[in-house]
């Protein structure tokens, strides 16, 4: 299989998808997620080492996680990852720019039933990639897929997708730990494993940083002006403060017409009403 077969299989699946719709809220021919964008990397390319120096030992490499499911010996060099980065539509950014101290209701179930729609989505994917006699790993439905808390990182992932997306040339992050893509940074990723060699994306930077104004030069800071507990500073973002703070709303301002469920709340409200949230400022 080629990219271009690969990114072709991706989104007839993407068409077919039956949760991606904003039914929830009463409104099933509208849908909660954008098409994907597509990047591609080395399952040896050497910065896979360097997230586990960054981030700790139990980053995942590749073949770690490959081998969770394919535990047989496999050559890194033989894997290819790729990365999807989904954007959250126009109209739910635009209902997200308005808001000022709680997201948005779309903001709310599209965050809410992105891990129903990507167990969907990655079964769907990874049954068709098995069909054409292709082996892959999704790692959103890996059973080990957790977080760990870090000394120096706080909470942590064991496959960090923004990440891997910097990787696989979808974009490079900004101040409030996003990662600002061609479609801006209001997006969510997920990631595969598949066995074979895919063409790498090119990355189109030098540096994690090279697509936020504020690392560049200073002239913005927007999110931080967005963010209702000011948890994103000059020096970075706090990780507690962001929690703590969705911990309150799922508790004293969730909306009354919307069922919690099993929804994980994701504030967002850095990711709207900024210049890089349709795309890279």
């Amino acid at each position: 299989m080629d990219n271009l077969m690969m990114e072709d299989t991706i989104q007839e699946v993407y068409d077919r998808l039956e949760k991606n719709n904003f039914s929830t809220l009463k409104r099933p021919g509208k849908p909660m997620w954008d098409r994907p964008l597509i990047g591609f990397a080395r399952g040896d390319d050497p910065y896979f080492e360097f997230l586990k120096q960054h981030i700790g030992s139990f980053h995942w490499s590749p073949k770690e996680a490959f081998q969770l499911k394919y535990p047989e010996s496999i050559l890194q060099s033989s894997l290819s990852v790729v990365s999807m980065a989904f954007p959250q539509t126009m109209e739910t950014k635009a209902a997200q720019a308005r808001e000022t101290t709680v997201p948005a209701r779309e903001w709310i179930v599209s965050r809410g039933e992105w891990e129903p729609l990507m167990k969907e989505f990655n079964g769907k994917l990874t049954k068709r990639l098995e069909d054409l006699g292709i082996r892959s790993v999704s790692i959103d439905l890996l059973p080990e897929f957790s977080t760990v808390r870090t000394s120096h990182l706080g909470i942590a992932s064991k496959w960090s997708h923004r990440h891997i997306a910097y990787i696989s040339g979808l974009g490079t992050f900004g101040l409030s730990e996003g990662l600002i893509t061609e479609k801006g940074k209001a997006v969510r990723f997920t990631s595969l494993i598949v066995e074979g060699n895919l063409n790498p994306t090119e990355r189109a930077y030098l540096s994690p940083y090279e697509w936020c104004l504020f690392y560049k030069d200073g002239s913005c800071g927007a999110c931080m002006r967005r963010c209702p507990t000011n948890a994103i500073a000059q020096e970075g973002h706090d990780k507690d403060l962001c929690d703590a703070y969705e911990e309150f709303f799922g508790e004293n301002l969730w909306p009354q017409d919307i069922e919690r469920g099993d929804y994980i709340l994701g504030c967002g409200l850095c990711q709207a009403g900024v210049p890089c949230q349709h795309g890279r400022p």
